[in-house]
């Protein structure tokens, strides 16, 4: 708040400073909301449904997340069916990123430690750091 002392504008550093934490951490809050994927891969245990991921420039990686979101519980594991290889997102997280696949493989959502795991959605991205990584 501005006050005036002779005549001359003055800030209350006290309550600014209160007012720029508030904001920060509104900010960060906004930052740490789960991020969830855009298409949609439907549970299929013997892969018979599956679907191609481009990742092309500027992507360099892929978003995996549990739906419905938020759905923290359980692991759900989706396999490259080229590179022959297991993603699994993590108990306990939403979602979870593969940096530098393949650039154009396929993939299904192939086991899942909870039924309530309907899908798992994907997204190619461009990995910003510091998401959880698929293990």
């Amino acid at each position: 708040m501005l006050k005036f002392k002779n005549g001359k504008p003055r800030l209350h550093f006290r309550r600014a400073r209160v007012s720029l934490l508030a904001v920060a951490a509104w900010v960060c809050g906004l930052l740490a909301v789960p991020v969830s994927a855009s298409a949609q891969l439907a549970f299929s245990a013997d892969c018979r449904d599956f679907q191609a991921i481009p990742v092309v420039a500027p992507n360099d990686a892929i978003l995996f997340s549990k739906h419905p979101v938020p759905h923290p519980d359980g692991t759900a594991t989706v396999f490259a069916i080229n590179g022959l290889e297991n993603y699994v997102v993590p108990n306990g997280f939403n979602s979870c990123v593969v940096a530098a696949p393949a650039a154009n493989d396929s993939y299904c959502f192939q086991a899942r430690s909870d039924n309530t795991i309907d899908q798992v959605g994907f997204r190619a991205i461009r990995d910003p750091g510091g998401l959880t990584p698929c293990q």
